[in-house]
């Protein structure tokens, strides 16, 4: 009796933190949610509770006018983050196989990955200029390929840092016998390597798809126009007559939206990835 009441107290503290979790994640989306759809006028009025007196989708007929220009916004972010996703997977691999690979000193792959993870997380503000001055001199201002080598640049060591310890773990002796058997080291790659360390390549993936939908600054920095992605849209809604909450709310739940839904569907993929070596035989 005593181990069934025990048994439930855990599973409801359990549900109550999950609870909590949820409420702590899901808040601010429901919000920016309701705001997408109260009126214009109510966001300024005093006592305006959270869910609006009435709902409107005024702000969303505002921002996919047929004389806008956000669905173009969409086929660019759409485009920048399919390229920088797949480059930067592609580099990032190759490079934590190579540093995997490489018989050297005194652990000097983990010192190198962790340079990597250094250059990823130093403030970009400091390379937003001369990164802007360098895509000037090779006139490629306001073009997806500015943008794409910005974000590849960003993410390229995240992945080197996510990929490495699953290179390091990964059995040589699947790849010694198929040396024998006179594989080189690029089919090796492509046909042992690749297919057994899928579900890790396809978290990398993921997460530095969020990364590339997401950035704001570097694309801010050399795409301010006919490249403009949608997160750097939203600061155009940020005007001299005041800030267009409506508008602006309804374009973050643009972004949001197809973010979640691909987190929802890549979510085992994600899961399997980042537990892939977590147990050695």
């Amino acid at each position: 009796m005593s181990r069934g009441l025990g048994y439930m107290a855990e599973s409801s503290a359990k549900a109550a933190l999950i609870a909590l979790a949820l409420l702590v994640a899901l808040a601010p989306f429901v919000v920016l949610f309701f705001n997408s759809l109260r009126p214009a006028d109510e966001f300024l009025a005093q006592g305006a509770g959270l869910i609006p007196s009435r709902l409107t989708f005024e702000h969303y007929a505002e921002i996919f006018d047929p004389n806008g220009d956000t669905f173009r916004y969409v086929i660019n972010s759409l485009i920048i983050t399919t390229a920088s996703t797949i480059l930067a997977v592609l580099f990032g691999a190759l490079a934590s196989y190579a540093l995997a690979r490489l018989q050297l000193p005194f652990k000097l792959s983990i010192i190198i990955g962790i340079l990597f993870l250094v250059i990823r997380f130093y403030p970009k503000i400091t390379v937003a200029l001369p990164y802007f001055l360098l895509m000037r001199e090779f006139h490629l201002l306001d073009t997806h390929l500015a943008v794409i080598i910005a974000h590849v640049s960003m993410t390229v060591p995240f992945v080197v840092w996510m990929l490495l310890a699953f290179f390091e773990d990964f059995p040589r002796e699947l790849e010694q016998s198929a040396m024998i058997d006179g594989c080189g080291p690029i089919r090796r790659f492509v046909l042992i390597v690749i297919p057994l360390m899928a579900p890790a390549l396809a978290a990398a993936a993921v997460l530095t798809a969020f990364l590339s939908w997401n950035e704001f600054l570097m694309a801010s920095t050399v795409a301010p126009n006919a490249a403009k992605t949608l997160p750097v849209r939203i600061s155009g809604f940020i005007t001299d007559k005041g800030i267009l909450w409506g508008s602006m709310s309804a374009m973050s739940t643009v972004i949001v939206v197809p973010v979640a839904l691909f987190a929802l569907f890549t979510q085992r993929y994600l899961a399997r990835g980042l537990t892939v070596g977590a147990v050695k035989g």
